[in-house]
C-alpha cells in the first residue's frame, strides 16, 4: 500500500475512533475502515460487538489521549504507537481471550417431511392474542406478554427440533456485495404472524411477507431508506412491525404498520405490500413534522415496532443521545432555528431533538395528539424543570416498545432520560416525565397516571422495555396490573388503571453529587417488594474473589474509584455503577404466562466506570463530559457472578420462584483454570424470552466470539432441556412461535456486523 493510501486509511480510522470514543453509542458503519487494522466488530473500542454499552480500555485511552492533547481529532498513530509499545497486535482487545477452536459442524440432518397449509391458517379470528396460533403484535399480544399457549413442542421432544427453513434478508446485498459502508446493526427483528403470513422488517426498513411453512418470500416493499445516510443512534437497524385490522369491518384486509428508520410511518397492504393510498400522503406520514419544532432526521431514528391501541397507532422516537455535544462541536456553523446564539454562532441548545410521543389514526394517518414528555408552560410537571430548561430540553423519549390495554384503551409508555443523560446541572429538578412509566388514554393522548422511577436521571437509567400488561390475583381478587422491568434491577408493579403501586414504594435518601453545578435528587423511589432481580450497588465484599490473585487484581483495578450503593453519582475520580447503563434488564424485557401468572426476565450484571472529565463549557455548553467505560480483570467482570441471569417471579405474591445463571460463562478463562465452578452466566447476555405452555425459548450467545444457540428451558425450574446451534450471531431479539399447517414453528433472528441478517425457523419432524 502506498503512502497516500496509508494516509487516507489513517484519516478514515481517525474519524472512526473519534466517533467511537466520543460517545458510547457506536456506529457500525465505521467498523469498515477499522477492519483494515484487525477489528472484527465494535468490540475494537467498545464492550460489546454491537457497541453502545460503553468503551473498553482502548476506546477510553483514545478519548483521554485526545483530551490530553487538546485536539478534536484522534490520530491513528497514537494507537499504533501504544500497541507497538505494549507488543500486542492492534486487533487484540484488552483482556479478551482468543476464541477457542471451532466446533466441528454437526452432521447434516435429514430433510423434514413436507407439510401443507390447512384451510384455516389464514382464517383465524383476530383478537390480538396468540390464542389461535398467530403472533399478531411484536410482543405476541398488545400487552407485551411474549407468550403463546402452543404446546406441540414440549420438554420431551424439543431436542428433536429441526431447521424447517432459513430466510436471508432481502437486502443483505447492500453490504455483502461489497458496499460495506452500509453495514447494519445486529439483525434484531421479531416477525409477526397473522392472516396466514409472516411479516418481517429488515435492517434497511424494507418489509417482506413470507410463507410461514416454507419461508418463501411472497412480496417485498422497500421504502428506499437504505439508499440514504445512516440513521442516528442504532443506524440501519430493526426491531419489528405493527398490525391493525378492524374486526367490525368484514372487508378490511388490515394493514402492516412500518416506521422506517429515516422517519416515515407507512401503512401497507398485507396482501400486496403496496402502500395504502388513503393513509397519509399516498400511504405514508412524515414523522419529522407535526411537533412544536421540526425533527432533524440526522438526530433521530425510528426502528421499533409502533404500538396499536384501538384505532390509534402510537409512535415514539429514538433521539441521538449525544445531540447536545454534536451541536457543541459544530459551533461556528450557520445552522439555527432562531434559538439563542452566542457570538453569532449557533447555540448548543439549538433544536435538541424532541422525544414527544404521538398518536395517529390507524386508517387515515391523521395526527390525533401529542404527549409532551417535557411539559411546557402551564402544563402538569413543568415546575420540575428548573432554569426554564423545559424551553430547550429534548430526548426524554420512548425508544423501546410500548404496550396497550385494549379493553380500557390505555397505552403505556416507558419514557427515558432527558438530554445530557449523565449531567443534569442545566436541568435542575426532578424532570418529569423523564425515566417514568406513563399511562395515556390512547384516543385522546391525555395522561391518566405516571410514576417516575428515577428522579433527575443522571445515570441514563432508561426504562428500556415494554411494560407488561398482566391480570393477577391478590387476596383472592383479580387485579389489573402492569409490570415494568428496569435497568436498575427493580421490578415495578402497579394497578394499571389507577397507577397505584401494588406494594409500597418508599422515597429513600441517596448520595449527593460533588460535581460543579449538579443537584442530584436527595431521594429515589425504592420498591419494598418484589425483591430486585439484579445486584444493586458495589462494595468491596461484592468483588470477584475466586482466587486471592483475582481479588487482589480487582482491588487494584478499583483503587481510588468510588464504590457505593445504587444511585451513587458520577465523580471526577470515577464511580463504579452497578447496574451500569446497559442494565439490569434491557430492551429484551420481561415475559408473562397468563395461565400460571409467572413473570420472567433475563438480566446481566456488568458494572461500568462512570468518570466526569472537565471540558470547555463555553464551547460545549456543559462543564463535563461523562463517559462510561468497562472495568474488568482480563475480561472477567470485577464483581461476583452470576454475570447473566434469568429470574422467575410469582407475580401474584411478588416472590421469586427461581433464578438461574444464564449460561456456563467463561469457565475456561485462564484465571479460572482448575476451579470447580457453577454456571457463571454469559457476560452481557440479556435476551428477550419467549414463553410457551411448558417452555422458555431464547437466543444465547456463547461468549462474544462464540457460537449462538436457540435454548429451551423448563419453565417451572429454569433447567436447560435443549440447545440448538444457530448459523450467525444472535443479538437480544426475542424468538416468536406460531401454528401453520398443523405444526408449531419457532423463529429466531441472527446476524451482526458483516454477517447476513437471517431468520431460522424450527419445527418437529
Amino acid at each position: 500500500m502506498g503512502s497516500g493510501a496509508k494516509g487516507n486509511r489513517s484519516i478514515l480510522l481517525a474519524a472512526v475512533l473519534v466517533l467511537l470514543a466520543k460517545a458510547a453509542g457506536a456506529n457500525p458503519e465505521f467498523l469498515v475502515p477499522a477492519m483494515e487494522f484487525g477489528a472484527r466488530d465494535c468490540r475494537f473500542c467498545h464492550l460489546t460487538p454491537q457497541g453502545g454499552e460503553g468503551n473498553n480500555e482502548r476506546g477510553l485511552w483514545l478519548a483521554e489521549e485526545r483530551d490530553r492533547r487538546g485536539v478534536d481529532v484522534i490520530d491513528v498513530a497514537w494507537l499504533a504507537a501504544r500497541e507497538q509499545e505494549q507488543q500486542r497486535p492492534p486487533a487484540a482487545a484488552e483482556g479478551v481471550q482468543e476464541p477457542p477452536p471451532e466446533t466441528p459442524a454437526p452432521p447434516t440432518e435429514p430433510a423434514l417431511t413436507s407439510i401443507s397449509p390447512l384451510p384455516d391458517d389464514g382464517q383465524r379470528p383476530l383478537d390480538y392474542s396468540t390464542a389461535h396460533g398467530d403472533w399478531p403484535a411484536y410482543g405476541g399480544d398488545l400487552g407485551g406478554q411474549k407468550y403463546s399457549p402452543l404446546d406441540e413442542i414440549t420438554a420431551a421432544n424439543v431436542e428433536d427440533l429441526r431447521v424447517a427453513w432459513v430466510w436471508d434478508a432481502i437486502d443483505n446485498h447492500r453490504y455483502l456485495d461489497g458496499n460495506r459502508a452500509k453495514t447494519p446493526d445486529g439483525f434484531r427483528v421479531t416477525p409477526l404472524m397473522v392472516g396466514g403470513r409472516l411479516f418481517v422488517r429488515t435492517a434497511f426498513s424494507a418489509v417482506a411477507a413470507l410463507d410461514p411453512i416454507s419461508g418463501e418470500t411472497l412480496w417485498t416493499f422497500d421504502p428506499g431508506t437504505g439508499d440514504g445516510p445512516r440513521p442516528a443512534m442504532f443506524g440501519f437497524s430493526t426491531r419489528g412491525l405493527g398490525f391493525h385490522q378492524d374486526p367490525d369491518q368484514a372487508d378490511d384486509e388490515g394493514r402492516i404498520l412500518l416506521t422506517s428508520s429515516d422517519g416515515w410511518l407507512f401503512a401497507l397492504s398485507p396482501e400486496t405490500g403496496k402502500p395504502i393510498a388513503n393513509f397519509g400522503d399516498q400511504g405514508r406520514v412524515d414523522l419529522s413534522q407535526g411537533l412544536r419544532r421540526p425533527i432533524n432526521r440526522r438526530d433521530a431514528s425510528w426502528n421499533y415496532a409502533p404500538a396499536v391501541c384501538g384505532d390509534v397507532v402510537v409512535v415514539g422516537i429514538q433521539t441521538s443521545d449525544n445531540s447536545h455535544f454534536a451541536r457543541g462541536s459544530r459551533r461556528g456553523g450557520t445552522r439555527s432555528s432562531g434559538s439563542a446564539r452566542s457570538n453569532g454562532r449557533a447555540s448548543w441548545q439549538d433544536n435538541v431533538p424532541l422525544g414527544d410521543v404521538r398518536g395517529f389514526h390507524v386508517k387515515t394517518g391523521e395526527q390525533l395528539w401529542v404527549f409532551k414528555t417535557v411539559p411546557q408552560a402551564g402544563e402538569f410537571g413543568n415546575e420540575t424543570w428548573g432554569d426554564e430548561s423545559w424551553r430547550w430540553m429534548g430526548n426524554t423519549n420512548v425508544w423501546s416498545m410500548m404496550s396497550c390495554d385494549a379493553k380500557r384503551n390505555l397505552v403505556y409508555l416507558p419514557v427515558t432520560a432527558p438530554t445530557s443523560h449523565f449531567y443534569g446541572g442545566l436541568r435542575p429538578g426532578d424532570n418529569l416525565f423523564g425515566t417514568s412509566l406513563v399511562a395515556l388514554d390512547a384516543e385522546s393522548g391525555e395522561r391518566e397516571w405516571h410514576f417516575q422511577t428515577v428522579h433527575h436521571d443522571i445515570w441514563d437509567y432508561d426504562l428500556p422495555a415494554a411494560p407488561v400488561v398482566a391480570d393477577i390475583i391478590q387476596d383472592g381478587k383479580p387485579v389489573p396490573a402492569v409490570a415494568q422491568v428496569s435497568k436498575v434491577g427493580f421490578l415495578y408493579v402497579f394497578n394499571r388503571v389507577t397507577g397505584k403501586p401494588l406494594w409500597p414504594i418508599h422515597e429513600t435518601p441517596v448520595p449527593a453529587s460533588d460535581l460543579a453545578g449538579e443537584q442530584a435528587a436527595p431521594t429515589q423511589p425504592f420498591p419494598s417488594w418484589p425483591p430486585p432481580f439484579e445486584m444493586q450497588g458495589v462494595g468491596e465484599a461484592d468483588l470477584i474473589d475466586f482466587t486471592p490473585n483475582l481479588r487482589r487484581r480487582a482491588l487494584a483495578k478499583l483503587a481510588g474509584i468510588r464504590l457505593g450503593g445504587l444511585f451513587t453519582p458520577a465523580s471526577e475520580a470515577g464511580t463504579l455503577a452497578l447496574p451500569g447503563w446497559g442494565g439490569g434488564a434491557n430492551w429484551g424485557g420481561a415475559s408473562f404466562d397468563p395461565e400460571t401468572r409467572m413473570l420472567m426476565v433475563a438480566s446481566r450484571r456488568w458494572p461500568l466506570l462512570v468518570t466526569a472529565r472537565k471540558i470547555d463549557e463555553e464551547r460545549f455548553g456543559f462543564p463535563y463530559r461523562i463517559r462510561p467505560s468497562g472495568v474488568d480483570v482480563d475480561g472477567l467482570p470485577v464483581v461476583k457472578p452470576p454475570w447473566a441471569s434469568i429470574t422467575a417471579y410469582h407475580l401474584d405474591s411478588g416472590e421469586i420462584a427461581w433464578q438461574v445463571a444464564n449460561g456456563a460463562g467463561p469457565k475456561n478463562h485462564p484465571l479460572l483454570q482448575g476451579l470447580d465452578l457453577p454456571d457463571l452466566g454469559e457476560p452481557m447476555n440479556a435476551p428477550g424470552l419467549l414463553l410457551t405452555k411448558t417452555l422458555i425459548f431464547h437466543g444465547h450467545r456463547g461468549g462474544w466470539r462464540g457460537p449462538s444457540y436457540l435454548r429451551a428451558l423448563d419453565k417451572s425450574t429454569g433447567t436447560v432441556v435443549a440447545v440448538h446451534e444457530l448459523e450467525g450471531t444472535h443479538s437480544v431479539s426475542p424468538p416468536m412461535t406460531y401454528l401453520a399447517g398443523g405444526k408449531q414453528f419457532v423463529v429466531i433472528a441472527t446476524g451482526t456486523g458483516l454477517e447476513p441478517g437471517r431468520l431460522t425457523a424450527f419445527r418437529l419432524p
